[in-house]
């Protein structure tokens, strides 16, 4: 069909083009405030003031709307840009003419930004108009092709209809491999090969290295870290990130069976990861290796790699997280190929679930839900594979429910007037919302704890402190002869009482880490979790919309997604297992914690 508003976008986009022009250099000057609300394009924040880098889609969108809705909220985002950047405009255009001509340049930007200042929010409003009045003429085509079961590709905005049969064809075109290797080989011939991260970071944190200037080479204390993950310790955090990935996924012991010491190589990858990941504890160990670091208190790597990067167990049903495949890729990867990755993940998972829901034979149904419960019962003791086979069953169940009773795109009628698939769509949104709000609780659980245990490190230090000043003045005023020098440096009370000071520090420190990293695991597990939650939706949507496979096949599909959904929810661990991630690991650091206690017990008893 084609766009009603293609006449509207063209006439739209001329007529701006002369303000654009005028107004480029304002627009790099106030780069950073338009990223923020009216979406200019990175190359602005590069330092590029070229015009041709600012396209008017990128302030005042014309892409096509679905319907009335987006319409209306196209409208209304053109509408404010326009008033934004008139804004904009006005204050910053004679701030770049002064800068450049002085009094003179001052006065052709007050001109240029007192009309822009009118332009502007009147092209945007026109834009406004335009976008909502397309959006009420795409309204029918809307509710035929969501009757029809299409879904609405936002980035190509346009209606498309889910075949698995084509996907799986298309899948076979390249690998993802092929496509991250291509964004690192992009990123190594424009040298940059660390991320916008790794910049971010250096500038914040600086080197964690030292180079004596003669042979360009980072020296450090020790490198057994740097050579676990196979690094040069001038590597950057995305480097290290992807070393850590890549070797974790090598040694995992689930992948070594046969190798006794795999479980020991694994922990040691991913003690090496927390120190080198941590810009103070790198800085620590480059400058005096281990001794730098002391007794830091490790999380348990299986649950730690779990939770930010998922299991291989369950890559199966969730595909690779989005946290893996930004650590795979070590570098920055573009938008346009951030999202391709995603679209061949939910493409691949949705074959590989269409495949198992069609072993449903509706006159067994019992034979299929056998093999639900023994995948289930196998997934189960994989890292975080309870909590994870509860997410995904959840997502399936109302999935399929929604489906089912969805009179747009689905099985169901107009009987209950869509309640009973509103109802589902709600629920599914109430259970990201949790997700999110669980994510935020337990990262500021984690600061507070970080933050109580600096002070009361910082109160320790400070006590340590006076008490070696209070001990050095009064061995100082005893005397002033040799006789009194040597008493002050035999005199066990100093030393002593420091220590007894540093045991302190050191507790506190280890009580902040022992509090604190439980709630760092459990917001890393929530951030991918809901990634998971939001993949698993696109996937089932592909199943249950695959016009590859008659109505008959898709209604067969949601019953077993609904059957499969209810098994996969009553997981448990089993009785005995020792693959419970979050009770593991605080067991873990009660127990680490309670060693470095009483080491540090035994000191000031000894100093005593």
């Amino acid at each position: 069909m084609s766009d009603p508003g293609s006449r509207s976008r063209a006439g739209a986009g001329a007529g701006a083009a002369g303000t654009a022009a005028q107004t480029s250099a304002m627009m790099s000057e106030m780069s950073g405030a338009l990223t923020a609300y009216a979406g200019v394009p990175s190359s602005t924040l590069s330092g590029s003031s070229d015009v041709s880098d600012v396209d008017f889609n990128d302030v005042f969108s014309l892409r096509r709307p679905q319907n009335v809705m987006s319409g209306l909220s196209s409208g209304l985002q053109s509408t404010g840009k326009g008033v934004l950047a008139g804004t904009a405009a006005l204050f910053a255009a004679p701030y770049v003419g002064a800068k450049t001509e002085g009094a003179a340049g001052f006065a052709k930007g007050l001109a240029a930004g007192i009309a822009s200042a009118v332009v502007l929010p009147v092209v945007g409003a026109t834009v406004g108009v335009t976008q909502i009045v397309r959006g009420a003429m795409n309204t029918p085509e809307a509710i035929h092709e969501a009757n029809a079961g299409k879904r609405w590709d936002a980035n190509t905005r346009e209606w498309v209809a889910d075949d698995l049969v084509a996907e799986s064809v298309k899948l076979a075109e390249t690998t993802d491999e092929a496509i991250i290797e291509a964004a690192r080989e992009r990123a190594r011939r424009s040298g940059r090969a660390a991320g916008m991260e790794d910049v971010i970071n250096d500038a914040a944190n600086g080197a964690s290295g030292e180079n004596d200037g003669t042979d360009g080479t980072t020296h450090v204390a020790s490198t057994e870290y740097y050579d676990l993950l196979q690094l040069d310790p001038s590597c950057s955090e995305s480097e290290i990130k992807r070393a850590y990935y890549l070797a974790a996924r090598r040694l995992h012991p689930d992948k070594n069976p046969d190798d006794p010491e795999a479980s020991a190589k694994f922990q040691k990858v991913g003690e090496a990861y927390q120190v080198l990941s941590d810009s103070a504890l790198r800085k620590k160990y480059d400058a005096r290796g281990k001794d730098g670091v002391g007794e830091h208190l490790f999380v348990d790597a299986s649950a730690f790699f779990a939770a930010i990067f998922g299991s291989d167990q369950m890559e199966g049903l969730v595909g690779r997280l989005q946290l893996a495949t930004m650590a795979m890729a070590g570098a920055e990867l573009r938008r346009d190929e951030t999202r391709l990755l995603q679209e061949r993940r939910v493409g691949r998972l949705a074959i590989k679930l269409a495949a198992i829901l069609d072993g449903f034979d509706v006159a067994d149904p019992e034979a299929f839900e056998a093999r639900s419960l023994s995948l289930t019962k196998t997934l189960s003791d994989a890292s975080y594979g309870v909590p994870m086979l509860k997410l995904i069953g959840f997502v399936y169940e109302k999935q399929a429910f929604e489906f089912v009773n969805d009179p747009v795109g689905g099985l169901g009628t107009w009987a209950d007037l869509g309640m009973r698939s509103t109802a589902a769509r709600f629920e599914q949104m109430r259970g990201r919302v949790n997700s999110q709000v669980s994510a935020a609780q337990a990262g500021w659980r984690a600061f507070q704890a970080f933050r109580m245990g600096e002070a009361e490190a910082a109160a320790a230090e400070k006590e340590r402190r006076e008490e070696s000043s209070s001990v050095s003045d009064a061995n100082t005023s005893s005397g002033d002869g040799g006789e009194s020098k040597s008493n002050e440096t035999s005199d066990p009370s100093s030393s002593s009482s420091g220590a007894s000071a540093q045991n302190r520090a050191e507790a506190a420190r280890l009580k902040r880490q022992q509090e604190a990293m439980p709630h760092v695991v459990e917001a890393l597990w929530n951030a991918s979790a809901l990634d998971i939650e939001r993949t698993i939706r696109s996937v089932c949507f592909k199943v249950l919309h695959d016009f590859s496979v008659d109505k008959k096949r898709r209604a067969a599909r949601a019953d077993a997604l609904a059957r499969l959904g209810k098994t996969f929810q009553s997981a448990e661990v089993a009785a005995g297992s020792s693959r419970d991630p979050m009770a593991g690991l605080e067991e873990a650091m009660r127990k680490a914690f309670e060693g470095n206690a009483e080491g540090n017990g035994e000191g000031d008893s000894d100093g005593e």
